[in-house]
């Protein structure tokens, strides 16, 4: 396996366990997709079925069943566009914004220590590697840039 190769995998890794672990701090009935759309209205209200379905590269309709269950649970509502009543907004709920915010600082809690064996200069090589490699995936991929823990 070349380095390359190598990275791929452990960053691969390292997102799946990540992932599985933030997501199941508060509910574990969030998925990291439901999750996803949650952070991604706290950053931006008012969001479209379509560009989540853009960003998660997914169909409308597996779009309307991951906010169906974030609208049971109450942590966002659809609205409709007044000016054109085919268009639904989706919008975080207080509540919604709660279970966020709490998932940020679970997030926190998860990874306190991770970073305590780097030198700042490890640190920043880090920082900087990943948001080059961000960078590439967006423009690859054409994504829109989800919510990220420093804007």
């Amino acid at each position: 396996m070349d380095s390359r190769e190598q990275l791929s995998h452990l960053i691969s890794k390292h997102m799946l366990t990540l992932v599985a672990s933030y997501t199941k701090l508060l509910d574990p009935g969030l998925t990291a997709p439901q999750y996803f759309i949650l952070q991604s209205l706290a950053k931006q209200d008012m969001q479209t079925s379509s560009s989540f379905a853009a960003m998660l590269g997914v169909s409308l309709s597996a779009i309307t069943n991951l906010t169906g269950k974030l609208v049971q649970k109450g942590y966002i509502e659809r609205i409709a566009s007044e000016s054109d009543r085919r268009q639904v907004y989706m919008k975080i709920t207080d509540s919604g914004r709660a279970v966020e915010e709490q998932m940020l600082a679970r997030y926190k809690v998860l990874t306190e220590g991770v970073w305590d064996d780097f030198s700042d200069q490890e640190l920043s090589l880090l920082i900087e590697a990943y948001q080059k490699m961000i960078g590439k995936l967006e423009q690859q991929n054409g994504s829109v840039k989800p919510h990220s823990q420093e804007e």
